[in-house]
């Protein structure tokens, strides 16, 4: 636990480590979700938390960088979520048009390889970056 500021009202909060291996770094996390109680979190949980909010923000920095989806043209939840999903649709023709010409000049060729792709690999993730790396 840390207090925060020096008043007598200073509020305490939790401090949670932890290390990604793969990654090599440590984590330090300060939270004022409770440890204890109806409503207890524990630090694994803090951590998953945490990692997939990571995600969340990796994913908006690559819709902002790669996309140009910075400015959003509607506040409407409906007009946002058509907006993303049209810059992601337009990403992947994109990407299928710059598959490589070995694999077919038409786009319906580059289309039977990527249906050729998916259905030999189990994970979408995998295949594309095969795709790409060729």
């Amino acid at each position: 636990m840390v207090k925060v500021g020096a008043s007598d009202d200073a509020q305490a909060y939790r401090v949670i480590n932890f290390c990604d291996l793969e990654a090599k770094t440590e984590f330090r996390l300060v939270t004022s979700l409770p440890a204890d109680g109806e409503a207890a979190v524990s630090d694994d949980e803090i951590r998953d938390i945490y990692r997939l909010r990571w995600g969340v923000e990796l994913l908006w920095k690559f819709l902002k960088m790669h996309l140009k989806l910075d400015k959003l043209i509607t506040k409407n939840v409906n007009g946002i979520t058509i907006q993303i999903y049209v810059s992601l649709i337009a990403y992947l023709i994109l990407q299928i048009l710059s598959i490589p010409q070995q694999w077919g000049h038409t786009l319906l060729d580059k289309f039977r390889y990527l249906q050729s792709c998916m259905c030999q690999k189990i994970s979408y993730v995998h295949w594309f970056e095969e795709m790409m790396s060729c």
